[in-house]
């Protein structure tokens, strides 16, 4: 713990929402989001995401801890949260795609899960490099 990496991993930096996409029975849905993920060289990851809702309020998501990257998946131990159920969990998300050149472009993917009434979804989360 608080130890640096070895060699930093590419992922390392500030990472700037540019797209938030909803899959659901595979048909997409481009939510209106934003946020920002902080990943350090020292394995703390904090996360702020909002986006609209029908009712007008954001719906504001944030969470922190600590991240470990093993092949092509990224796990988030989360020790913080705004969604209590999300605390002392890990939040795992697929690297679809990465470029760690030009604006570093980064597709993160959710594991497929099952809503209430039966429907199959996931989310893409693409970030760039924070200017």
């Amino acid at each position: 713990e608080g130890r640096l990496m070895a060699e930093p991993d590419p992922i390392c930096g500030v990472w700037q929402l540019d797209q938030w996409v909803e899959f659901r029975d595979g048909d997409p849905y481009v939510l209106d989001a934003s946020g920002r993920i902080f990943y350090h060289p020292e394995g703390h990851v904090s996360a702020i995401l909002t986006r609209q809702t029908d009712g007008g309020d954001p719906l504001v998501i944030a969470y922190a801890g600590r991240w470990r990257r093993e092949g092509d998946d990224v796990h988030h131990a989360v020790e913080h949260a705004t969604v209590a159920r999300w605390v002392g969990t890990t939040l795992s998300r697929r690297v679809v795609e990465f470029d760690p050149t030009g604006d570093g472009r980064l597709l993160l993917r959710t594991p497929p899960e099952t809503s209430r009434s039966g429907a199959e979804f996931f989310h893409d989360l693409i970030w760039v490099r924070a200017v």
